[in-house]
Formats: C-alpha cells, structure tokens, sequence
C-alpha cells in the first residue's frame, strides 16, 4: 500500500470559460480513472453568497454548469443531484439564488437537494473521535458516486478549506455545532469517513483570501483535480502556502490511514508546476486569522476554553472572525470606524477595562479573572453563530448590519420560512440507520 501512488492534477485555467473548464475536467476524468454511474451526488462549497458582497465563497457557477453538463451527457450517470447545507441560519436557498445556481437545474437529469430539508439517513461510524454517529440526508448517503466541488479558499481557523473541510456542508445544524469548539479538527477528520469523495475538482481560478465567507478573490489559475481527498487537499494547501502538516485536520486524517499519509505517495501532473502556482501566492492574503491583528480599535481578550490549556480558537473565536469579516465586506473601512469595544472570549486572567463602553463576554463559558472596568453584556452560545454576534455587534460597534439591507429584507425570511417549513414535513419520514459510508 505504501508503494502506490495517487495523482493530482494541475491543469491551468485563467478564466471561467465553460468550453474550457469542461474539456479540463472530462480529460481530468480520463486520466484519472473517474468513471461516474448511477445516482452522482455533486457537492459544491455553497457555505454563503450574497451578489454584492458575498461573491467569491461559493463555487463557481460558470465551473459547476460545466461539471454537471459533463456528468450529464455521460450515458452511465442515471441522475445528479446538487446538494448542500449552507452556513447555520441560512437557508441553502437563499445560497443557491445569491450564487447563481438555480439555473443549473436546467440541465438535463439534474435535480437539487438542500440538506437543510431532506429527509435523513443515521450513518454510523468507526473512527469517529467527536461523532459516533451522523444524521445526513439520504440523498446523500445513496448516492452511487460522490462528486467534490470546493473552492479554494483560506480559513480563518483551519487555514484551508478544501475538500475535507467540504464536509462541514453535509451536516444538519446539530451536528455541525457539535464539537465546533476546540475539537474542530478532530471533527473534520471524522467526517472524511462519511463524507468520502470518489474524484474531487477543485475550483482555484479565482480562490479566496483572508476568509472563507466572504473571501477577496485571488488569481491563482488552476483547477485542481484527484481521486483522493487526502491527497488533493495536501496539494491545496501548499499552493496557497501552508505545509501540509499545518493543515491539523489533515494530519488527523493521515494519522488514521486515510491515503496517501505522506506526500510521497503523491504524484503531481499537468501542465501547471506547483512552483508556478506558489509563486502567484506567495504574498497570500491571511487577513482575519487574529482579530488582535486587525486595523480597528475594537478590543479583544482571548482566554482558554474552561479547564483546558489554550485558546479556543475554532470556537467563538471562528465565529467572530466570520463575523467582522461579513461587516468589513458588507461595508468596507467599517472595522476602522468602530468603537473601542471590549470583546472578551475564553476565561481571560488578566483585567479588562470598558473605557465606557459595555464589555462584550461572548460565549457561553466566557469570565473575566481579573477585575472588570463597567458594565458587561453576555453573549450566549457554545459557539456563538454569526447573525448573533452580528446583529448585537452592529449595535455596540455602531456599524452597518447587512441583516438590514433592503436586498434580503424580502428574499431571506421568505425562503428562510418555506425552508424550515420544508424541514419540518421532513420530519415526519421514517429514519433508518446503515454502517459507515467509506467502500
């Protein structure tokens, strides 16, 4: 096992030309072995879009119209299905109308499937740590072949989110809170066993910088394309700069047997050199990593998780980078023009002084040690969801909330209702439970 060697391939695509990407992905296809049949589930990154200033999270809908009319024309592939669960609190509907993808179901044998409403299989696992177990729609659990669609972006937390980060859309909202605390890595390696792709196309034309919600679009020019999650993912990762030992969910991964452990199994191909390739991102945009970091007078005081050793960065601290990334690209220079807020995650031992303004603890768990200078408001949730730290955050920061933009004040709560309305008839289907999804 040790001696085989799994592909990745680097093809070069300057721009989202269908003709082109599709030629790309059927000779992808080709020389990879890929033969796709039965019912194909395809899995985008759909995590949020918002047409003005949430355009670059999601995969391309140029890229995705021209992966499903590939798997479409193929005589073996009897249906596709496009399926996701989008960010907690939004509805994949609103998502896939932000994005542009409604018009892919067009395409012949195409139907959608937003997880957030399906049906739902139990599947249970073997090497879960975080999860024995996994409530996913069953969609997505009888699928006969699994397409990856993720785009290239860096994560704010896990430093790059791929194809094993996809996984976090195939949970409903319980489970995808579950363990998005300091276990966050551990719970992505455990999604890999269920969520296990059969060929993976990375969307890397234009990837994402400094976050993954709402990133700022960076000109790599490459598709990325592997049999592997694994291996794909540790190509990824050293094309946008990291090692792929820094990638924590993927070393997890490899720490468990998933293939290849190392990168000498990995044999790269194309017509694109990874050193070409880093070399257009050597000067990578990681803003958002560390709010400490940030240009903006608000405050912050991070602490350990109670009773641990460090900081819980893929917590609280997660959402509230998604969360000042959202109003700096809802309204650029916001984070400059804030007020000196407090913002207090984690049990911080030192003091914290609100120079008159309300000290935010966020998180359910969050104390102060030390001595504390005016008033507090909490914050609850373990981890505290974006929209609740944006909606009370515009209020102490005094900036813009996008919750009150005139584009979403009909659209969203419209398909956020039929949506919940559709989970809630779902309910009502029986639920069975099957072994671990890996072949």
């Amino acid at each position: 096992m040790g001696d085989q060697k799994y592909k990745v391939i680097l093809r070069r695509c300057e721009s989202y030309d269908e003709g082109v990407i599709r030629k790309i992905i059927h000779e992808g296809m080709e020389e990879l072995g890929a033969v796709p049949s039965g019912k194909v589930l395809v899995k985008p990154n759909g995590i949020f879009a918002h047409r003005r200033y949430g355009r670059y999270g999601c995969t391309n809908s140029v890229l995705l119209r021209a992966l499903l009319t590939e798997l479409s024309e193929r005589p073996d592939v009897e249906k596709i299905t496009l399926g996701e669960r989008t960010a907690v609190t939004v509805p994949t509907r609103y998502t896939f109308q932000e994005a542009g993808w409604n018009s892919l179901k067009k395409i012949p044998k195409v139907g959608f499937c937003f997880f957030d409403e399906a049906s739902q299989v139990t599947v249970k696992l073997k090497k879960g740590t975080v999860h024995n177990d996994l409530r996913l729609a069953r969609a997505f659990v009888e699928a006969d072949y699994k397409v990856y669609a993720p785009k290239l972006k860096h994560h704010v937390s896990s430093n790059i989110t791929c194809s094993l980060k996809l996984n976090m859309g195939i949970l409903d909202s319980k489970d995808r809170l579950n363990g998005h605390d300091y276990r966050l890595e551990d719970k992505i390696a455990d999604l890999y066993e269920a969520g296990y792709p059969d060929f993976v196309v990375v969307d890397g034309i234009e990837a994402g910088q400094q976050n993954e919600l709402v990133p700022v679009p960076r000109h790599v020019g490459v598709i990325i394309m592997g049999t592997r999650g694994v291996a794909v993912d540790s190509v990824a990762a050293r094309i946008i700069g990291f090692k792929p030992e820094d990638i924590r969910h993927l070393a997890i991964a490899r720490s468990r047997g998933w293939e290849p452990v190392s990168d000498d199994q990995i044999e790269i191909t194309g017509d694109v050199t990874l050193e070409e390739l880093k070399e257009r991102t050597k000067d990578f945009d990681r803003t958002f990593h560390d709010p400490r970091d940030l240009d903006t007078p608000i405050r912050f005081y991070f602490g350990n998780y109670p009773k641990g050793q460090e900081i819980c960065h893929t917590g609280c601290i997660n959402m509230i980078k998604s969360a000042l990334a959202i109003f700096e690209a809802y309204d650029p220079g916001a984070l400059k023009r804030a007020r000196p807020v407090a913002v207090v995650i984690g049990e911080y031992e030192g003091d914290v002084d609100g120079q008159g303004y309300p000290i935010l603890l966020v998180g359910t768990c969050t104390k102060v040690l030390g001595k504390t200078t005016g008033p507090t408001r909490r914050i609850p949730g373990c981890p505290v969801l974006v929209p609740f730290f944006v909606v009370p955050g515009a209020y102490y920061f005094k900036l813009k909330s996008p919750y009150l933009d005139p584009s979403a004040l009909v659209s969203f709560p419209l398909l956020l209702g039929w949506s919940y309305l559709r989970k809630w008839l779902a309910r009502f289907r029986p639920r069975r439970y099957v072994e671990t999804l890996q072949k």
